[in-house]
């Protein structure tokens, strides 16, 4: 199948808008020629045949029209700048190196003044200007921790490089050092910044180390290795000659980088290296960086870190004050290629609300951007791209990872962002996290409701008093990932009578943070146990934006099951099967959502994933892991196919049971003490069962009836 190459790419900023709030808009143009841009409301993204199909409004915008197109690059790549240093006519640099790749041709470790440091094909090399001077013949050691130094003195023409390896554990002994020396012509070192895991390529600036640093000095006399040890020892150093000694164990949670010397050069960070990770100093004795900072000075760097595009705007819009709430997208097209840009219109503070919110799961669809799952030999298959957003992932590594991937030295992928093109966001891809979620709308809007788009964003910011106005609370397909923020808001709001409608499965599974500095961008670290792509590294547990230890809401004392009545079970991608109705679909507490219901004993035997409305990944009520004793199971699912295995925490035997009774979908109600209730789906496939004949369907029925119910101001008993 031929695909239509991708020729218009944007992103836009923020995601989440208010009336008299300002959209950014970023485009690369990756052909000649004007495109156009218009506005259009998203009503449903899922183009399949089984429901409404591809659904769009276009909406009057004043920016709406044609525009010069411009190829905007990305640069992949973290680094540090560490500010102005002056000219020099001797100089000194040491820091502590873990290489973590070793096979590239060219890994700048530092640079500056005319001197770079770089690692080729695993081999330390030292360069004056664009001139390799001094390549060390012994080859470095792939994660273990080195001393380097570099020297240079203008009066006698000498540059030195050494390094030093140190050992690990009882069965490797620190190295002597590896001193080599070069005469060359006389120079004076220029002013500037100087930049590690950076430098100047072919007159090109470029990123592109993979390593850990740690304790970075400059000094403007030349050291011997000596000296350059007990520098490299000291905390807080102290010499005169000093320009900078940056300690990469404060500030861990931000962007910045502390200089110790007392002169003041703090640096900056770009690009999102890994920080609150283990150091040359630690040794096991602290699991979290908050209580012992020393064991974690490095900065984990790499070639293919991207959180931010830094595309620059191609155009502006102010939101309207008329423009109702809604999921809006960016229409871009250039030469019969077009991209959809999506953004969410919440209501402003002030303005008259809606009786039902949407809440959009951003924090998942960044958790997702950009994931390569279903067609690079992911857990969800290794098929052909099927559309050119696939297509432009798998040729394009540089528009980024998700929390799904692994960087190319191997370490799992911390950080995700939404400040840069994301490819699976998008109406008419495969229907997975937001192209699923628009089913939801879509029923919405069929339904004529009045509701309101907020975001996760907006609920990690607001807390619950972003949904007190709300009567009901609706989740999309798949709200997989929570900051504490964002749940405490969604238990608060149910603590105080809400009513919320669970439209999904694996919901409220991992722990996140959100960068204190930059709200688009959020941290992951998989720890303990889980279903996941990737395990964080022992002792790196902690989140550094937040200081939160990380991993799965179950493990850390508060699983779904308490705050929805159900948790991730089970997870198959091989087709969706249906639910049989139980035993508590007979008890009084839920007839309302039966009535209409034709079937007495099967419902939702169609609609996605091979025909089914229980599929992809589900949820089990289990009062064992905190589902509410009251609790009503209205249906289970059966009969799933041999893919649908059970999720890897509840594994504990090297022979488990994949699948069983407890591989299950269960569709819950409960009410809550003060008059609110919950109602969930427990899988992800149910939306896209909806719209199966023009929303005339069992999972359609049900689902009206319970926001009928959920509207009706009537409290809900909670029974004694």
């Amino acid at each position: 199948m031929d695909i239509q190459q991708k020729k218009v790419l944007g992103y836009c900023s923020p995601w989440s808008l208010a009336a008299g709030e300002q959209l950014d808009v970023m485009v690369s143009a990756l052909a000649p020629g004007n495109y156009s841009a218009s506005l259009v409301e998203l009503i449903c993204g899922d183009s399949r045949p089984h429901g409404t199909g591809f659904l769009e409004r276009t909406v009057s915008a004043d920016f709406a029209g044609s525009y010069p197109g411009r190829e905007q690059l990305l640069h992949p790549g973290s680094y540090a700048l560490l500010p102005e240093l002056p000219s020099m006519r001797k100089v000194s640099f040491c820091c502590f190196l873990e290489p973590t790749l070793l096979a590239r041709d060219w890994q700048p470790v530092v640079s500056g003044g005319g001197l770079s440091l770089t690692i080729s094909q695993g081999r330390l090399s030292l360069s004056v200007g664009n001139e390799e001077a001094l390549t060390l013949a012994e080859p470095l050691r792939l994660k273990r921790w080195h001393l380097l130094l570099v020297t240079y003195h203008a009066e006698t023409g000498r540059l030195g490089l050494a390094v030093r390896h140190l050992g690990q554990g009882s069965g490797e002994i620190d190295s002597a050092w590896n001193e080599q020396a070069i005469s060359v012509s006389e120079m004076t070192l220029e002013p500037g910044a100087w930049y590690l895991g950076a430098g100047y390529r072919g007159g090109e600036f470029s990123a592109g180390l993979n390593a850990r640093l740690e304790a970075p000095r400059i000094s403007s006399s030349v050291l011997d290795v000596e000296a350059a040890d007990r520098l490299l020892e000291a905390m807080r150093p102290s010499d005169p000659d000093l320009l900078g000694a940056w300690d990469f164990s404060e500030d861990i949670g931000s962007s910045r980088v502390v200089d110790v010397s007392g002169a003041e050069r703090h640096g900056r960070l770009f690009q999102t290296p890994t920080r609150a990770v283990k150091g040359v100093r630690w040794d096991g004795s602290a699991q979290n960086w908050q209580h012992q900072p020393s064991h974690y000075g490095a900065i984990h760097f790499h070639e293919d870190d991207l959180t931010d595009a830094r595309w620059l705007t191609d155009f502006s819009w102010q939101i309207p004050d008329d423009l109702p709430s809604g999921v809006y997208a960016l229409k871009l097209v250039l030469d019969g290629s077009e991209d959809y840009v999506p953004f969410f219109v919440r209501p402003a503070a002030d303005a008259a609300k809606a009786k039902v919110a949407y809440l959009a799961s951003t924090a998942t669809y960044i958790a997702y951007a950009n994931q390569r799952l279903g067609f690079s030999g992911g857990i969800m298959g290794n098929r052909t791209p099927r559309n050119p957003e696939e297509d432009f992932l798998l040729k394009h590594p540089e528009v980024g990872y998700s929390h799904y991937e692994y960087h190319a030295d191997g370490s799992g992928v911390h950080f995700s962002s939404r400040l840069r093109p994301v490819l699976n966001m998008k109406p008419k891809t495969t229907p997975w996290s937001f192209n699923a979620d628009t089913n939801i709308t879509n029923w919405l809007k069929h339904r004529g409701v009045e509701f309101d788009v907020i975001t996760d964003e907006d609920l990690h910011r607001q807390g619950a008093g972003l949904l007190a106005d709300y009567r009901v609370v609706i989740t999309g397909t798949h709200p997989e990932y929570y900051s504490t923020q964002m749940l405490d808001g969604v238990s608060d709001y149910l603590g105080d009578g809400g009513r919320l409608m669970y439209m999904g499965g694996n919901g409220f599974y991992w722990r996140i943070a959100y960068d204190p500095e930059n709200l688009g961008i959020i941290e992951v670290r998989r720890a303990e146990g889980g279903t996941r792509a990737w395990m964080a590294e022992p002792g790196e547990y902690f989140h550094a934006f937040s200081g939160e230890y990380g991993g799965m809401w179950r493990r850390l004392g508060r699983p779904p099951n308490e705050l929805v009545g159900i948790g991730f079970a089970a997870q198959g991608f091989d087709g969706g099967t249906y639910y049989r109705l139980g035993p508590g679909a007979s008890d009084d507490r839920v007839a309302f959502a039966l009535e209409g219901v034709t079937s007495q004993e099967i419902v939702g035997n169609y609609g996605t994933q091979g025909g089914g409305a229980a599929g992809e990944e589900i949820d089990r009520f289990d009062t064992s892991l905190g589902s509410p004793e009251h609790g009503v199971v209205i249906a289970s699912s059966e009969k799933h196919r041999p893919g649908m295995l059970r999720v890897v925490e509840e594994i504990h035997m090297s022979q488990p049971d994949l699948q069983g009774t407890k591989v299950r979908a269960d569709m819950v109600f409960f009410e809550t003490p003060v008059g609110g209730a919950v109602f969930s789906t427990g899988s992800i496939s149910y939306a896209g069962a909806l719209a199966v004949d023009d929303f005339d369907n069992d999972i359609a029925r049900i689902t009206n009836n319970v926001l009928d119910r959920f509207l009706d101001e009537t409290p809900f008993h909670y029974p004694e």
